[in-house]
């Protein structure tokens, strides 16, 4: 096949997944990372097992949890160090023009010398969030998000689109999520720099249809992943070795401090983010989903993937209901009063 796939943020979360998963696909895939030389393999397979470790309550209360199983395919289970040593990591920092052009560039050049065309098919999947009110939350972690989040998607495409468009073929699926289409309170920042990269792809994917290069957009569900920064600190107890888990003290790791205005209002929702992102499907899920996209003939525009009733919900509020219900819906989800 020799297909060369890049995906970026490939060290961690859903795109060390996603890497790993195309692997045992039989595609090259070229990761980056704004820390690739420093890489090391033995805490990249621990981290994915952690993520793919299935949690369930352990009480009433829903205050402690325990691991029950192991979700990864036996056979990628079996050859995980193999897999993880076929990925080639590239150092890249999605936020500056250079590092961007650089990279791409001599990934363009490695993939040549595989498949004797290039860079076959871009994920765009490096990303950030924060868990902060829209006030409280500075202007420069405003900036970041967006510089990550949509002008770091538009940095790489820029880059690796002559590429496709002089052989005229290729794929590009950027990484949005159901967030951008039901707003999550305390990360309207993260929101709002999401939905911004749905529209970029809706209408990248017209003007290089002529080119017949092919652009989708990827919407998860909550996933377990320490995908935000507030969720790395709490990530590192959640050891699948253990018997079980306190999340009352992963929860009093608020992201605010008691003199924030936000802070009794922040906190209702910090823990139901905290309880679902622990129960949530692992990121297997959006890598199978992402390799069905990479394989249709004619894929579509927009995908969600991952937890079903999440899925739902946005279909409701999207398609069914009023932006009323909508007002009054997502303050009682959320428990706020």
């Amino acid at each position: 096949m020799n297909k060369v796939v890049v995906i970026t943020g490939a060290s961690s979360g859903l795109g060390l997944s996603h890497a790993i998963f195309l692997t045992a696909k039989g595609f090259t895939v070229f990761g980056t990372s704004r820390r690739s030389q420093t890489l090391d393999k033995k805490k990249l397979k621990e981290d994915f097992i952690r993520d793919h470790t299935k949690w369930k309550f352990a009480n009433k209360e829903k205050t402690v949890v325990k691991p029950t199983r192991n979700l990864i395919p036996k056979k990628i289970e079996k050859n995980l160090n193999e897999l993880i040593d076929k990925i080639r990591f590239f150092n890249m920092d999605v936020t500056t023009d250079d590092s961007v052009e650089k990279a791409i560039n001599k990934m363009e050049t490695e993939a040549k010398k595989i498949n004797n065309r290039g860079i076959d098919i871009l994920i765009n999947n490096a990303g950030i969030s924060f868990f902060r009110s829209a006030e409280v939350l500075s202007m420069e972690d405003w900036k970041t998000t967006f510089d990550t989040n949509l002008f770091g998607m538009v940095r790489v495409a820029k880059a690796v689109l002559p590429f496709m468009r002089e052989r005229r073929a290729g794929r590009i699926i950027n990484t949005s999520t159901l967030g951008a289409l039901a707003v999550i309170p305390f990360q309207s920042h993260y929101s709002a720099s999401k939905i911004a990269i749905k529209i970029f792809s809706e209408g990248l994917r017209v003007e290089v249809k002529k080119f017949n290069i092919k652009v989708s957009t990827i919407l998860p569900s909550d996933i377990n992943t320490a995908f935000n920064t507030n969720m790395h600190a709490i990530s590192t107890s959640m050891d699948p070795s253990t018997k079980s888990v306190d999340l009352e003290k992963m929860i009093n790791q608020s992201p605010t401090t008691p003199d924030s205005p936000y802070y009794e209002y922040l906190n209702p929702v910090w823990r139901l983010i905290v309880k679902n992102l622990i129960v949530a499907p692992p990121p297997l899920v959006i890598s199978k989903k992402l390799y069905r996209i990479i394989k249709a003939r004619k894929p579509r525009v927009n995908y969600h993937a991952g937890d079903p009733i999440q899925r739902i919900l946005v279909f409701l509020i999207r398609r069914v209901v009023t932006d009323e219900i909508v007002d009054w819906l997502l303050p009682l989800y959320f428990g706020l009063k």
